[in-house]
């Protein structure tokens, strides 16, 4: 009798523990009806609603695999968001799933894509298949679809980011896409280089320097570097520190007294001259009536608190820079630099030598602005160069950054080094490795932290009709200089950055 009761009792724990364990009302299992009933939610325009429906269908995790599945190819661009957020969320279980994120990669809706990036990062080396598709993803027109690219192959296979594009490859974009884009935003000229290996690649000249007379552009066409001045004076002065004839972190006002506008008097005596480089002098972009004139010069807040871009500071500087060596810029610049470098073709101020030189500057329409002639020097914007002397001067930087020991080396990587968190600008907008992160400004040069490494740049735009650019890698000895003779100019050189990335 005992012994049936054992018996009775072990049957009855096994029926027991079978029921617990297969029966539908198990904690986090739902049935079919259920799960379609929750992700019928997803069609729902509240979005707390759909949250509340991913949270409790991710519950279900592996379970309801083949309803998302079905789900993430709905008619409906949220149910189909909303499907791939699931997804990810459950993952890396349920990778039967990666196929279908893989086409979702292709879907119309850039939240769709980007959701379905992230799931099959979180697969790792499970979803291998799907990185021809992450990889086209790099240079999507969505900058947060390319970062989940990024990312996703950054988990998956970190070479297939990392593969530099081939030259020839490069060149065919730059000859076809220029003269589109040109033809597109009415820019009459641009003139392109390219810099691989610390060295001159390609330069190249595109269309005319003046509408009225159709003279084509050259590798001697001389454009307004508009604020590209600044990275150029930048390295004038840390040639004068170098020399000890000038100090980054002494206030400026031990060289040249000057009176400004702000609201406690010590403020002009604090601005040194590595705020000014940094842009942290407080300084406006330009004071009104501009520095001809020589109104009042503003100071809107303490002296390297924060960052403010200002013209307006490097044009102070200057005037320490010429009071300190006794000559005017183009003088000292001529010597320290343009001569020893073989800049040919760069000057800070016009002259009837390089007349003929200078392209004009053309409106938004494409049609004749004008021809600059700048009689004084001013090291934020009076800068005439050629693409190709500009590229030797990034190269000389390159250079000098990998001479190691001398004290150019210690002065091109203060030059460098972040100075300051630019929070009120946006990265570049590159592709694939080099998709800007954060943004910094060094001595003179602006500094984009990507993904794969620091990529360092400059912009200008100058009303007079030009808008250029220039960017360049130390680990990578390249870089690319863009000069344009038109006000959307700087429409087109976004663009090619677009396309090709960190060259």
């Amino acid at each position: 009798m005992r012994n049936r009761i054992k018996s009775f009792v072990f049957i009855l724990t096994l029926l027991l523990l079978y029921t617990s364990i297969s029966s539908p009302q198990e904690k986090n299992s739902v049935d079919e009806k259920s799960i379609k009933a929750i992700i019928n939610k997803f069609y729902d325009e509240d979005p707390f609603v759909n949250g509340e429906a991913i949270a409790e269908i991710v519950k279900s995790g592996n379970k309801t695999i083949d309803y998302l599945i079905e789900s993430l190819e709905a008619d409906n661009d949220n149910v189909r968001w909303c499907s791939a957020i699931a997804l990810g969320k459950i993952a890396p279980e349920g990778e039967r799933a990666i196929p279908f994120l893989t086409k979702a990669l292709r879907d119309s809706n850039s939240n769709v894509r980007y959701c379905s990036a992230i799931a099959l990062g979180k697969f790792r080396e499970a979803s291998e298949t799907s990185i021809p598709d992450l990889q086209k993803l790099l240079n999507d027109d969505d900058e947060d679809v390319r970062w989940a690219a990024y990312i996703s192959l950054s988990k998956i296979n970190k070479e297939s980011i990392n593969q530099a594009p081939e030259l020839s490859e490069i060149l065919q974009k730059l000859e076809y896409l220029t003269p589109q884009f040109m033809k597109e935003l009415n820019v009459p000229g641009v003139s392109i280089a390219l810099i691989r290996n610390n060295e001159t690649e390609f330069i190249k000249g595109f269309g005319v320097e003046d509408v009225r007379t159709s003279a084509p552009v050259t590798n001697e066409t001389m454009f307004e570097a508009c604020s590209m001045s600044k990275p150029v004076f930048a390295y004038l002065v840390l040639k004068l520190t170098e020399q000890k004839k000038l100090n980054l972190d002494v206030p400026l006002s031990t060289y040249l007294p000057e009176e400004f506008v702000c609201e406690d008097e010590n403020y002009s005596n604090q601005i040194t001259a590595r705020m000014i480089l940094a842009h942290t002098s407080g300084f406006p972009n330009w004071r009104k009536g501009e520095e001809e004139r020589e109104g009042p010069i503003p100071i809107y807040f303490k002296p390297g608190q924060r960052f403010s871009y200002s013209g307006e500071g490097y044009y102070y500087l200057q005037r320490v820079v010429e009071k300190v060596t006794g000559k005017p810029l183009e003088e000292y610049a001529r010597e320290t630099l343009f001569k020893p470098l073989g800049l040919k073709h760069s000057s800070y101020v016009w002259t009837d030598e390089i007349d003929s030189l200078i392209s004009c500057g053309h409106d938004a329409l494409g049609k004749f602005l004008g021809k600059s002639k700048y009689l004084h020097s001013n090291s934020a914007y009076t800068f005439y160069s050629t693409a190709e002397d500009y590229a030797r001067f990034i190269i000389e930087i390159l250079k000098l950054a990998k001479a190691n020991g001398s004290i150019t080396n210690k002065s091109i990587k203060e030059m460098l080094s972040p100075q300051i968190d630019v929070m009120v600008r946006n990265p570049i907008d590159r592709p694939g490795s080099a998709l800007g992160l954060f943004v910094y400004w060094g001595l003179g040069w602006a500094i984009d932290s990507t993904s794969s490494g620091k990529i360092y740049y400059h912009s200008g735009a100058n009303r007079t009709g030009f808008r250029c650019y220039s960017q360049f890698r130390l680990d990578e000895g390249s870089g690319i200089v863009i000069m344009t003779n038109g006000l959307n100019g700087g429409e087109l050189w976004s663009r090619l950055i677009k396309e090709i990335g960190d060259f």
